[in-house]
């Protein structure tokens, strides 16, 4: 069987590298996605409880080249709808619907294309938008369209930790693509000094301890489907949560703001990983009494940027303390991974303090380019 994560584009290498991690797959990677085959279900249950790269999991019947003419289009996606064996899926009595997530320039909406693929199956199952039992998911990217059942039933992306947040905050799945991009261990001692509302410190915590992103939410949709058994989710639920560890961490979450310590302090106990974490207010110019010269492994910072509200002198002045600092704390071998939404400054403060660009990338959050630097000492 196959079957399909959909990612945030940039975010593809890593997801592939963690589905390998979970269930032992080797996906391939296209834009915004990675397939991977599957020898059970219950693999797909693994992927769904703890996956922190993913936004949505289907069970992949293919994939189709679409253009602007709708008609065609639909035409061509219904070849594929219609091989699903909608009955080894669900019962006469259950309902369905089709759902679109269109990401590209057509000249049709989402909804179009929702509904002139769900007309062809009005009479065999009956329809509910609301609370379907069965999900045909349509993931339309530009000139293709991906067809398959939906397994997650909604967006794995969205964290329920997430409540006293702001518009600094990164997106979970970002903030774990980072501390998976600087190739952090969980034996590595790891800081984040303007941790805002700690999503670096949460998803390197629930990472470092093998903890579920999914444990408080386990509503998937695939619960709905005849061939997932309840007690045997709950199983397999039940083995993955014992191998939740508690042990000692060595991650740090710094802020200068008493509000945004208590901020991540609370995000992160709903999280269940408070204990997990050092949190501190500290200022970015007192890091170096709080830790000894080269100690720290890996530094996972989401750095502001010049902006109408912000001005080029008190970046500058932020972006060399913040080197500054690294340069003392930071072991020979240790990384930084910075993610910006503006680029200018950073490289030449970086280079001024003897730290090399190993490597740059660009994440986006949603369509949200981000800048993704990663320094290591010359």
């Amino acid at each position: 069987m196959k079957a399909l994560a959909i990612v945030d584009k940039g975010l593809e290498l890593v997801a592939k590298k963690e589905i390998e991690e979970l269930i032992g797959s080797k996906g391939k990677t296209e834009d915004t996605t990675v397939s991977f085959e599957i020898k059970k279900l219950s693999e797909l249950i693994i992927l769904c409880y703890k996956a922190q790269s993913v936004k949505r999991i289907i069970l992949l019947e293919g994939k189709t080249k679409i253009s602007n003419d709708l008609k065609k289009s639909a035409i061509e996606i219904n070849k594929l709808v219609n091989k699903i064996k909608l009955n080894d899926w669900i019962d006469k009595q259950q309902s369905i619907k089709v759902e679109c997530e269109r990401i590209g320039e057509h000249e049709f909406t989402s909804i179009d294309l929702e509904q002139e693929v769900g007309v062809s199956m009005e009479n065999s199952f009956e329809v509910s938008l609301k609370n379907p039992d069965l999900t045909i998911y349509l993931y339309a990217y530009k000139d293709f369209c991906y067809v398959g059942i939906d397994i997650t039933g909604r967006d794995l992306s969205k964290r329920n930790y997430r409540i006293f947040s702001s518009s600094k905050s990164l997106k979970g799945t970002i903030a774990y693509a980072l501390i998976k991009t600087i190739n952090y261990n969980k034996q590595e001692s790891i800081l984040d000094p303007l941790s805002n509302s700690g999503t670096i410190s949460i998803e390197t915590a629930l990472f470092t301890s093998n903890s579920p992103i999914n444990y408080y939410k386990k509503d998937f949709s695939f619960a709905k489907l005849k061939p997932f058994k309840k007690d045997e989710c709950d199983a397999i639920f039940k083995k993955e949560d014992k191998k939740i560890s508690k042990d000692k961490t060595k991650i740090f979450s710094y802020d200068s703001l008493l509000r945004n310590i208590h901020s991540s302090k609370k995000n992160a106990k709903i999280a269940g990983v408070e204990k997990l974490i050092n949190f501190s207010k500290t200022e970015i110019d007192w890091l170096d009494t709080k830790f000894n010269q080269k100690t720290i492994d890996k530094i996972a910072v989401f750095l502001p940027s010049i902006s109408k509200r912000v001005d080029a002198s008190k970046i500058k002045k932020l972006y060399e303390e913040f080197f500054y600092q690294a340069k003392f704390i930071l072991k020979e071998t240790g990384l930084i991974g910075a993610v910006c939404l503006k680029k200018e400054l950073l490289e030449d403060i970086a280079k001024k303090n003897n730290f090399i660009l190993k490597e740059k990338i660009i994440f986006y959050s949603g369509q949200q380019p981000l800048n993704v630097f990663i320094f290591k000492k010359r």
